[in-house]
C-alpha cells in the first residue's frame, strides 16, 4: 500500500537548525547560511513521504509539520467496473 499524499510541509517557530531534516530530506529542507532552516518551495512531495515523516520524527523540538491528503490515495485507487449496487 502506498503512502497517503503530503500535501504541505512547514516549520514552525522554535526551530533550532541542527541540520537533521536536511540530512533526513535534502530534497525538501535546507539550512541556510545565516542559520535558519526552510522548506524548499515547488517540490513534488510524491515519493518523499517516508523522508519528511521520518524528519518530522527525529526534529529534537518537533517543529516540523505536514498535511496529508488521503482523499488523494482514494482517488489513486477509485475502481468503477460499471455494476450496480442496487437491488434490482
Amino acid at each position: 500500500m502506498r503512502a497517503i499524499a503530503i500535501t504541505r510541509v512547514w516549520i514552525e517557530k522554535g526551530c533550532v537548525s541542527c541540520g537533521l531534516s536536511e540530512s533526513t530530506c535534502p530534497e525538501v529542507f535546507k539550512v541556510k547560511a545565516e542559520g535558519s532552516t526552510v522548506v524548499i518551495k515547488g517540490v513534488d512531495y510524491s515519493g518523499l513521504e517516508e523522508k519528511i515523516k521520518m524528519a518530522a520524527d527525529l526534529c529534537p523540538v518537533a517543529v516540523i509539520k505536514y498535511d496529508e491528503d488521503d482523499d488523494v490515495l482514494a482517488e489513486m485507487f477509485a475502481y468503477d467496473d460499471g455494476a450496480s449496487n442496487e437491488a434490482t
